[in-house]
């Protein structure tokens, strides 16, 4: 019966539609004149939804402090986050992530560390680009997110201090300073932010294998269960500066240092049955893991605009970077001993050196109100050096484990050229754009002397059509193409262990995948829009689970499958329920399908899937708002694995003080804790299920005090 209560707020903001047409209210509006639910002098609605992006104003938001930008992104509208921290956006994979408008570097597990280690305080608003223009990088498949933080452009000093403390199993603080001068033609601005998150997580892991000649014959049971303790602990500092040679050329500089160490503390059982009654082996684990990270940036940056029609050059220059360390120590106690090995203590020490360098020029050239060119140039050049060494216990001795050690090196290179044609008519806008994007990488084992080169070139053409036939109703089209290339850390076949049984290894032989995308889509003034989305993908990249019957070991990589579909709608709308109360709902129906071949097995996996969030705000009295934000996510595929359905439910209040110099906050996350992570999956010759229990509710305090 709870089910259908979460259909009700979407219900509710569509009839409330014919009774707000007729007023003046604009949700996403800054005029006094046009207050209306929470909105208040200078704010926005918390969500903006337009024909090529959706904004989630996370400023305006009473949920949003206190929190990590990883976690921020679990509460936006489309985005889902994995337990390992990987993002999907609309049910696909390949999502590329930007901060500020530059594109992250990073592989998967270093940026969810990165935003796993950034105070939500610090952003202003967060951009999902589903369907970029060819001004973008083409990387990301999935789309893009952009996290854009705060910066002051006032007068004089200005500043702000914040003071976040939260408690779940284990205890959370954030605290940081940024502060900003501005003076004629000087501006400065520096911040520094302390993270400490404390997190406890409970894993159960079961898989059943099967005969593969009698697939219904069960011939062996894995059940593990762990309770691990994550602490992570960072030290954020940025400091830049902007000079104003002329009223028409600007120059700046920016630092940004990222310092973090991230903790893996876990205690877990495994059991195995072979046959599937008979206890064939019984292992308790101790796993010890330690994270460390400099990540250092530096960054040059001018514009220059040439004549009164606006012609402009933006020149970016940025040099990155970052240093990753791990030591790994696990200790096993076989209580059941087959005298293997596999069940000898295990430690280990894995290294990583970045280093990448960015150089961009863009000119914008305004021909006139009609007509507008955007075009330039981009080049990266990115290295890394991963050497990792494990060893393995023999009596007093430890034993270099050949197997699992390896030195491997990565080079990479992309440079882009591009071109975005924008012509403006009365009611119609055309844009077309093609971008190219020459790529060569280069991957190194020195250890086994293997050495693996690659070129290529391609087109990533994209096109928009948007008809606005009145101020009410409008309409829209779009194109891209997009790539989504294997990280460095994809490729390194180097192993990271779980536990005794478990390691996750990547595949040098790894392909981009390339994505087609259009969407069709329907505008009702400021209050709704519809849409309707098709991509299709080929060479998707797609986890998948080996299985070593010699060593009971299961093998966790990545592979490429055939093709994969997405096909879906969403609709979001906005309105004023009441002269305090104003909502806005997004409903998202889709379908993934993977198909493709894998080790002589077929792979056909399609799941219809929805994600309903409600987004409701309260205005209590002057100085006092409120907040529920509530989402549910269906049951839904992606790649082998099946997730279960989940909901979140939180809640937050926020009171202003001081004349509206300071805020105080108190917030709950996951408040009914049915935000849990259980995965499913038929691997061919076995059935994996993985149950999460997250730490995932989370009582708040913040305070924000304006300098």
């Amino acid at each position: 019966m709870k089910k259908h209560y979460i259909w009700l707020p979407l219900m509710a903001s569509l009839n409330a539609y014919g009774q707000t047409e007729s007023q003046n209210d604009s949700l996403q509006t800054d005029k006094i004149s046009e207050i209306s639910g929470i909105v208040v002098k200078g704010s926005k609605a918390v969500f903006q939804q337009k024909a090529d992006k959706m904004i989630f104003n996370v400023e305006n938001s009473v949920l949003s402090d206190g929190t990590t930008v990883l976690e921020l992104l679990g509460k936006t509208p489309g985005v889902v986050v994995s337990q390992e921290g990987e993002l999907s956006l609309r049910g696909k994979k390949g999502v590329s992530v930007m901060i500020n408008g530059k594109l992250s570097s990073l592989s998967a597990k270093e940026l969810a560390n990165l935003l796993r280690s950034t105070n939500s305080t610090l952003v202003k608003n967060i951009e999902i680009i589903a369907n970029p223009s060819s001004k973008y990088d083409a990387a990301g498949n999935a789309g893009i997110i952009n996290i854009i933080l705060k910066k002051s452009s006032s007068e004089g000093l200005s500043g702000n201090y914040y003071l976040n403390g939260g408690k779940g199993r284990k205890s959370r603080v954030n605290t940081g300073l940024s502060l900003n001068y501005t003076h004629n033609k000087l501006s400065l601005h520096g911040d520094y932010s302390y993270t400490f998150r404390g997190e406890e997580e409970r894993r159960d892991f079961s898989q059943i294998f099967f005969d593969e000649k009698q697939p219904q014959q069960m011939t062996r049971r894995t059940d593990q269960n762990s309770i691990t303790n994550e602490p992570l602990t960072s030290n954020n500092f940025k400091f830049g500066a902007d000079y104003a040679l002329s009223d028409k050329t600007t120059i700046g500089a920016l630092f940004d240092a990222k310092i973090g160490r991230y903790e893996d503390f876990s205690k877990g059982e495994n059991r195995i049955f072979q046959p599937i009654d008979n206890l064939f082996a019984h292992v308790l684990s101790d796993n010890k893991s330690k994270e460390n990270w400099y990540d250092y940036t530096y960054n040059l940056k001018g514009t220059h605009i040439f004549n009164d029609k606006d012609y402009k050059v933006d020149v970016d220059l940025e040099y990155e970077t970052s240093r990753f360390s791990s030591r790994q120590n696990q200790i096993s106690d076989a209580l059941v001993n087959l005298g293997t090995e596999k069940f000898n203590n295990r430690r280990g020490s894995i290294a990583s050196r970045l280093k990448v360098f960015n150089a961009k020029v863009d000119f914008t050239l305004p021909f006139s109100d009609m007509h507008n060119l955007e075009t330039g140039l981009k080049s990266t050049i990115k290295s890394n050096n991963n050497p990792s060494d494990y060893f393995i216990q023999q009596g007093d001795e430890w034993i270099n484990d050949d197997k699992a050690s390896n030195e491997y090196a990565y080079k990479e290179q992309i440079h882009a050229l591009y071109a975005n044609y924008k012509l403006n008519l009365t009611k119609w806008t055309f844009q077309l754009g093609l971008r190219t994007e020459m790529t060569h990488t280069d991957i190194n084992q020195k250890t086994s002397q293997e050495q693996r080169k690659r070129n290529y070139t391609n087109l990533f053409p994209s096109a928009s059509i948007k008809y606005q036939m009145n101020d009410q109703h409008g309409f829209y089209a779009s194109y891209s193409k997009r790539i989504n290339r294997p990280s460095h850390f994809d490729l390194n076949p180097f192993r990271f262990y779980d536990d005794p049984f478990n390691y996750w290894q990547g595949n040098p032989n790894l392909n981009p995948e390339f994505t087609h995308a259009t969407e069709l889509g329907y505008t009702w003034g400021k209050y709704i829009i519809a849409s309707a989305y098709f991509s299709v993908t080929n060479d998707v990249m797609t986890e998948v689970y080996n299985y070593q019957p010699d060593t009971g070991i299961l093998v966790k990589t990545q592979d490429n499958l055939n093709k994969s579909y997405v096909y879906g709608a969403n609709i979001t709308a906005t309105t004023k329920l009441l002269k305090w109360w104003s909502l806005t709902s997004m409903l998202n129906v889709f379908n993934n399908e993977y198909k493709g071949n894998y080790q002589n097995y077929s792979v056909n996996s399609s799941q219809l899937a929805f994600t309903l969030n409600a987004q409701n705000s309260f205005t209590i009295a002057k100085g006092l708002k409120a907040e529920a934000n509530a989402q549910y996510f269906s049951k839904s595929n992606i790649g082998l694995f099946i997730r279960d359905a989940y909901f979140d439910l939180t809640l937050g209040v926020s009171k202003t003080l001081w004349k509206d110099k300071a805020t105080l906050k108190l917030a709950v996350t996951d408040l009914l804790k049915t935000n849990n992570y259980r995965v499913t999956g038929n691997n061919f010759s076995s059935t994996i299920r993985q149950k999460y229990n997250l730490d995932s509710r989370v009582v708040t305090l913040s305070f924000n005090y304006k300098l």
